[in-house]
């Protein structure tokens, strides 16, 4: 027997951010598409993969040539086969959560389908002692991340793909009512940074701000210490340096800056002067370039790479604040220390291949294109972060052709302004030679470590020779290839001690 309107899920879900009598549901009702991420996967292999299709489609034309008009045992249970796979696929989709609910009582999961609904028993919140990311390899090699409830005894009690919440919506609601029922401690901050989305959301947006602010700048100079800027939401605490690409700050972003109840947090502030004597048209195109660096942060997840939090226009500047890093440079680090002893190296080398792995695993990969050692962060806790994306783009076959980065650190097609992933190889083998010998490679040139410092092993120097190599036939193909042979020779160092 259907539930009267008022109390069915159906009606709840409809109306559950809107008014109603003035009062509201008690509980946020969000949809949820744990199946999304695999369709996703799918879709974008078939997408991507031309030569894949053509030779599926020709081989099963020529087994149903072979076959007619009378199919053999085999195919016969091959297609029975594929279609008892397919039927079990249906059904394990359909016993899938479609909905996940949460209240005052705590979370529970909904089933929603044309044969019934139903609900599973509430997690009250005093079962969860904190929220939490996780990132994890799933079948056919997706990485998928999680969120994760985990209960008092550091077990997890509830979890959900995150790429089952399709839109940015229900990200927003998930993230409103988890600070509505926890305390903000128990909320991961890379939990926020993920589920409360950048404040501008498209360069449409950012455009309209632009136009909206006066053509005149109130302020001719650089930030003073202790100015708010954003509708007072940031205090700058500093300069930290500038360049031909604006100016840095450190900053503070306000309690309450984040949401009700959210602690300060430091950030660094990059702030762009808008062109706007130049006319609509260059500052437009400035705009473009900023937006495409924050789109690029906003897709990328990972710990070594530094997150996106806001980003803004405030009197013909655009301002974009980035997580802050305790660390320094590597440049600085070998500036003032010297060259890296080879076994520190090693394990330097394999986070580079961490990092570089993340860019080039986006579809489309992403290139860096300026993976030098000015732009690695050393942090306190001895992780690499790799920072400055403004050089960076997604390798689409349309992708603007333009020569960037640092002469040292450029492979002969980045020149020609044809950048692949192999370029970003060839910065990383550059930046171990500058690592080890404490010196600029040559520019578009095989670095042999070994020439300037002889104690380094002959494995090593073959390494960096490879991934330096000018001939992209000779260089790494991946940062996979390359990672293994930082790997064995790791191993073989340690084993020999």
């Amino acid at each position: 027997m259907k539930a009267p309107l008022e109390t069915s899920l159906a009606y709840k879900y409809f109306v559950a951010y809107r008014l109603y009598d003035g009062q509201r549901f008690d509980e946020v009702v969000i949809p949820y598409k744990p199946k999304n991420s695999f369709q996703k996967k799918i879709r974008r292999t078939l997408q991507a993969d031309k030569p894949f299709q053509i030779g599926l489609g020709l081989l099963c034309l020529a087994i149903s040539a072979l076959c007619y008009p009378n199919p053999p045992l085999p195919f016969l249970l091959l297609i029975l086969f594929a279609a008892a796979a397919w039927a079990a696929l249906q059904v394990r989709t359909s016993v899938q959560p479609t909905h996940f609910g949460l209240s005052k009582k705590g979370l529970r999961l909904y089933w929603i389908r044309w044969f019934g609904d139903k609900s599973s028993p509430y997690i009250p919140w005093s079962e969860v002692s904190h929220v939490s990311m996780r990132r994890s390899k799933e079948a056919f090699m997706m990485d998928e991340m999680w969120v994760d409830f985990v209960g008092p005894k550091q077990t997890s009690v509830f979890s959900l793909r995150l790429d089952g919440l399709v839109t940015g919506e229900q990200r927003k609601r998930l993230h409103t009512a988890l600070k509505s029922h926890l305390k903000p401690a128990q909320i991961d901050w890379s939990l926020h940074d993920t589920l409360n989305p950048v404040k501008v959301d498209s360069y449409t947006q950012l455009w309209l701000e632009v136009l909206a602010t006066s053509p005149q700048r109130t302020r001719q100079d650089t930030l003073p210490a202790s100015s708010m800027i954003a509708n007072e939401r940031y205090e700058i605490l500093g300069q930290i340096g500038s360049g031909g690409q604006g100016t840095a700050y450190l900053g503070r972003a306000k309690p309450g800056a984040f949401g009700e109840n959210s602690p300060p947090l430091d950030v660094v502030l990059k702030e762009f002067v808008l062109p706007y004597h130049a006319g609509l048209s260059v500052s437009k195109k400035a705009l473009e370039n900023i937006q495409r660096e924050a789109d690029l942060l906003k897709q990328l997840t990972h710990p070594q790479i530094v997150k996106m939090i806001d980003l803004f226009v405030e009197d013909q500047r655009a301002y974009m604040f980035l997580e802050h890093i305790e660390g320094r440079s590597w440049r600085h680090i070998v500036d003032e220390s010297g060259q890296r002893k080879e076994e520190q190296v090693y394990d330097l080398g394999l986070q580079m291949c961490d990092i570089l792995g993340h860019l080039h695993s986006q579809n489309p990969p992403v290139l860096h294109r300026d993976f030098t050692p000015e732009n690695m962060i050393m942090g306190v806790d001895g992780q690499l972060k790799l920072i400055d994306f403004n050089v960076a783009q997604q390798m689409h076959a349309n992708a603007t052709r333009t020569v960037v980065g640092k002469h040292s650190y450029i492979p002969p097609e980045q020149f020609r302004g044809k950048a692949t992933t192999q370029s970003d190889i060839y910065a990383m083998g550059a930046s171990l030679f500058f690592l080890l010998t404490g010196q600029e490679p040559e520019p578009i040139t095989t670095a042999h470590p070994r020439e300037l410092k002889p104690e380094t092993s002959p494995q090593l120097d073959a390494i960096v020779a490879q991934a330096t190599a000018t001939d992209t036939d000779v260089r790494y193909k991946s940062v996979e290839e390359i990672r293994d042979d930082l790997q064995r020779l790791q191993a073989r160092i340690i084993s020999a001690t």
